[in-house]
């Protein structure tokens, strides 16, 4: 009987196909070749925040967003979590825990009551919930997703995989931010922009790729006289923020101008102390110390701001404090009363938006080149046929802007080389290039945005709407000097919602 079950099983061995028989190859396939009118790859545009090979919405201190596992895991390794995360960060860390973290911790029982305690010491940062549903993961995934602000501590290999996965204007988010600080407790704000600082860039949202320093206008007109106020407390605001946050990519540097055919404005003494005079280190050249050919020239500390390191500075810090956000397209200032419970205002900080359609807005292309060409000032330069140019450099290793123009309508989004070529040419000749760069300028790309600006001057005014739905302050058409006037502007628009009753300031203790 055994025998012949062996010689069966033998038998069986040789009826099987052999590794090279013929009919196991596989049929030849036939490469198909893409038609010429098909697009055959799209590629995800990388987010303005994730500059050059960084993303600049990290910085001390880190924020790190733990997830339940990672609790248990250090407890059985019995490593103290926020000792580990500072020896591996070089800095300080603030390990952050989700209300759906906690809430998956508390279903899991008496097995994970240390990991609840851990999770629940009050060293460490929560994070509120509105969505709904409580698992952690999708959670942690959400909050990454729109916010690139955290770094995430987990040992979830699938975890690990959706993170790996995930690919406003600076006036909302100064205003927002501002107004944050300054509201009680039952006054909450949500963020709502086509386009944030951690999104695709656009041209339409220049606020990322500006060409950002602190430059005074003397005094001209009435509204002129209102921005050189605004600009003054933007100044007093920079000084403190270079000095105490050097993370935020703002830096105080030397600033330098030189104008070949000075408008008279810039010839009365009083306009000149009224814009200039508050500036640190503040003197006007005269004589020996002008170039050749410069009739006008003054010397001041400035800033200049790496505009998305700031920008995503800004956001996180508005996030962290509590407050929300949401990415939509706004048709109608009115829809701004229904994307949230019991809403009572609207700040109107739209850039290209409400304001083009309405007629409000003058719109003006300015292109400019970003270089690699390192700078320790910026410079202004009026040449003698009217035009200017100027170079900001970038703190934190960004760069240094070269620039510009200012065509108003020009709707091509295309930037021009013979554009840039006059914009270099024109900053070859007083640009103070470094040994063995040969006098060349090394260019990154092209700039090309479109800077909203309103015809009669800024718009800072409080809109009631006849149905008694709320109030529309409207806060915007600052055109390229957002940067310079952002917290002044926020002040202004803070105090017209407090004369109107729209705020309750905090109580101070």
């Amino acid at each position: 009987m055994g025998v012949q079950k062996k010689t069966r099983k033998f038998a069986q061995m040789k009826r099987t196909i052999k590794a090279h028989d013929e009919r196991l190859k596989k049929a030849a396939t036939k490469k198909e070749t893409p038609k010429e009118d098909q697009l055959t790859r799209q590629i995800t545009q990388a987010p303005s925040n994730m500059f050059f090979a960084a993303n600049t919405a990290l910085g001390p201190p880190y924020h790190v967003l733990v997830d339940t596992n990672f609790v248990s895991h250090a407890i059985r390794a019995k490593q103290d979590m926020l000792t580990s995360m500072m020896d591996l960060l070089y800095a300080k860390c603030i390990p952050t825990f989700s209300d759906c973290t906690i809430a998956e911790l508390e279903k899991l029982g008496d097995k994970y009551r240390l990991a609840l305690r851990v999770a629940k010491d009050p060293r460490w940062a929560r994070l509120k919930c509105s969505h709904k549903g409580t698992y952690a993961d999708d959670c942690i995934v959400d909050r990454v997703t729109k916010h690139r602000i955290y770094i995430v501590a987990t040992n979830d290999q699938d975890l690990c995989r959706r993170l790996r996965k995930i690919p406003a204007g600076i006036l909302g988010l100064t205003t927002a931010l501002h107004l944050q600080s300054h509201l009680p407790a039952t006054q909450t704000i949500l963020l709502v922009a086509r386009d944030f600082s951690h999104g695709p860039e656009s041209l339409n949202y220049a606020s990322a790729w500006a060409g950002a320093h602190f430059r005074p206008i003397p005094t001209s007109n009435p509204q002129l006289t209102q921005e050189g106020t605004q600009a003054q407390r933007t100044y007093t605001y920079f000084t403190r923020l270079a000095a105490q946050e050097p993370g935020s990519g703002v830096q105080s540097l030397p600033g330098i101008e030189y104008l070949e055919s000075p408008p008279a404005e810039y010839l009365n003494a009083e306009n000149i102390q009224t814009a200039y005079g508050y500036l640190d280190g503040f003197q006007q050249l005269q004589g020996e110390e002008l170039p050749e050919g410069v009739k006008w020239g003054v010397k001041y500390s400035t800033f200049a701001v790496n505009p998305p390191v700031y920008c995503a500075w800004l956001l996180r810090q508005f996030v962290l404090r509590g407050g929300e956000t949401m990415e939509y397209s706004v048709v109608d200032l009115r829809e701004g009363f229904y994307l949230a419970e019991d809403v009572r205002t609207v700040v109107n900080c739209t850039g290209l938006g409400m304001g083009v359609m309405r007629g409000f807005l003058l719109l003006g292309v300015r292109q400019t080149c970003l270089v690699r060409n390192p700078c320790s000032v910026t410079i202004t330069r009026q040449n003698g046929d009217g035009s200017w140019s100027f170079c900001i450099p970038r703190p934190l290793g960004g760069g240094t802007i070269v620039g510009g123009t200012k065509e108003p309508h020009n709707w091509d989004p295309n930037p021009s080389l013979e554009t840039r070529a006059k914009l270099l040419d024109n900053a070859a000749k007083w640009f103070p290039f470094e040994e063995g760069s040969e006098g060349k300028f090394d260019v990154i790309r092209d700039i090309v945005g479109r800077r909203p600006a309103r015809e009669g001057g800024m718009r800072i005014e409080a809109e009631k709407l006849s149905d008694g739905r709320g109030v529309i302050v409207h806060a915007y058409g600052a055109g390229g000097r957002g940067f310079e006037l952002s917290w002044g502007i926020a002040e202004d628009v803070f105090n017209l919602m407090r004369e109107n009753g729209l705020v309750k300031e905090k109580a101070s203790l």
